[in-house]
Order: structure tokens, then sequence, then C-alpha cells
């Protein structure tokens, strides 16, 4: 598969061969589906919780005497079924995480690159040198040359202009391709990515990795 090369303007470069292995994935629903329930799940911090018997103050005694009354059996105030009372089967803190292999997350990877260079979503860029200061003018203005407007931006570079600049864009955002995950790539329509980032990526992706 192969795929043009273009500038931070829109003008055309070169075009580059993308491995099949990577960008020719066939869809998989239940990969992705898996990846995005465990990430989800992932974010929860699971800290809710309820009173139980145990830990409402009061009831110690007794509320009325067991027999003669007319009325059921009581043996605290603070039971579920009584005013001021705990709750019964509430939630409680637990860990929500979901395990998910590296292999799977490399996979679900794979399967939306191939999902975007298949629509067209997948921008490669020669570089982002353009953008060589806090300026979320210049990035909306290559966003908007290369036809990108919700776009998740993607270089190699030891400075952090172009994540800060894009920090501030409403429907995009910029990562390294050592950090960004098949959430991030369905997140956002399109990928707009840099040349030196893109082999980084396919080094990171690859069945061999």
């Amino acid at each position: 598969m192969q795929v043009q090369v273009k500038d931070i303007k829109g003008n055309n470069v070169k075009s580059i061969d993308l491995p099949d292995s990577i960008y020719n994935v066939e869809l998989n629903d239940h990969v992705l589906h898996h990846v995005v329930k465990a990430y989800l799940a992932n974010q929860r911090q699971g800290t809710h919780a309820t009173k139980t018997r145990a830990y409402v103050s009061g009831g110690g005694k007794k509320p009325y005497k067991q027999k003669g009354t007319g009325g059921a059996r009581a043996g605290s105030t603070r039971a579920h079924n009584r005013p001021g009372g705990a709750v019964a089967h509430g939630p409680q803190p637990r860990d929500y995480r979901l395990k998910i292999n590296k292999k799977v997350k490399d996979l679900a990877i794979r399967v939306a690159l191939s999902d975007k260079a298949r629509h067209g979503k997948l921008v490669v860029v020669s570089d982002f040198a353009g953008v060589n200061a806090y300026s979320t003018k210049a990035v909306l203005g290559a966003l908007k040359a290369l036809n990108a407007p919700k776009a998740l931006l993607s270089d190699v570079r030891e400075d952090d202009f172009l994540y800060r600049s894009a920090r501030n864009i409403h429907g995009a955002e910029a990562k390294s391709p050592l950090d960004f995950n098949a959430m991030d790539l369905l997140r956002y329509e399109t990928l707009v990515i840099s040349e030196k980032a893109l082999e980084a990526l396919n080094a990171r992706v690859s069945e061999e990795a």
C-alpha cells in the first residue's frame, strides 16, 4: 500500500510504501471492543462505597423486646429496612482493571491504522518543522491545509511546541508515536503523523516487535 507524503501546507512531496502487515489488516471488531473496554475500565477508580451495618453509627441496643409486640423481630435500628439504617448490597471498593496482553494491544493499533489507511484518514507529512514555536494558529493552519480538522497529531521531537500548541484546539491532540493507543486512534477522525514518527510507530507495533 502506498500513501502520499505531504508538507504541512498540503502539497504532495513524494509517495512511500506502507507495510501490509500493519496497514492492511482485516477489520476486527472484537479486538477493538476488547481493548477499548479495558481502557475505559482501567480509568475507573473503584473508590465507591456505602455503609453496611458494621459502619452505621448507633443501633447497639435491641429496639424492643423479642415477643409480645405484634411486630416482626428486630435486632437493630440500623438494619437496611429502617430509617437511618445501612445500605443492603451497596457498592463497595473494587478494582475494575482488565489485563490486556501487549500482542492484543498492538493488534488493535494495527487494525485501527489499517482502517484509517483504507478510508484515507492517514495523513503522512514530511515533518512539522513549520511549528517551531508555541502557536495554536500554526497548527490550525496545518490542519486546515491537510483537510483534517479533528486529528491526532504525532511527531518525534525533543521540544514540546507541537504538543502544547495543539492543546487548545477542540478536536485535536498531539502525542508521541510511543504513547498513543487504539482508543486515541478511534477517538480522532484523522491521524496526521510525520515520517520519523511513522517509522517509530511501525517499529513499535510490528509483529516482530
